[in-house]
């Protein structure tokens, strides 16, 4: 009986985009969250009272190639994509 071929995993298939500046890696075709992008942006972020984060991006796909995001939202990454986060205080 002839043994089945193995096949390697297919690698997953990732895109570069920029957040803050620095160049990230996330898998293509993945939603990204409100909260994810903020994860991407600061390995510690701020928090405490009235802390809030504003997010834009551009170079998004064709329907929405700029926006911003708000929290419960998400976008679907796309190579070289840019975010801006910015914590902001709410008084």
């Amino acid at each position: 009986m002839a043994k089945p071929e193995e096949h390697p995993a297919p690698e997953p298939r990732t895109v570069t985009i920029i957040v803050n500046g620095r160049q990230k890696t996330v898998a293509k075709n993945d939603d990204l969250t409100f909260a994810e992008v903020i994860a991407l942006a600061f390995e510690n972020p701020p928090t405490g009272d009235g802390v809030q984060f504003t997010i834009q991006y551009t170079r998004g796909h064709g329907n929405k190639p700029a926006g911003s995001l708000i929290e419960g939202q998400s976008v679907k990454a796309k190579e070289g994509m840019e975010f801006d986060v910015t914590p902001t205080n709410r008084s």
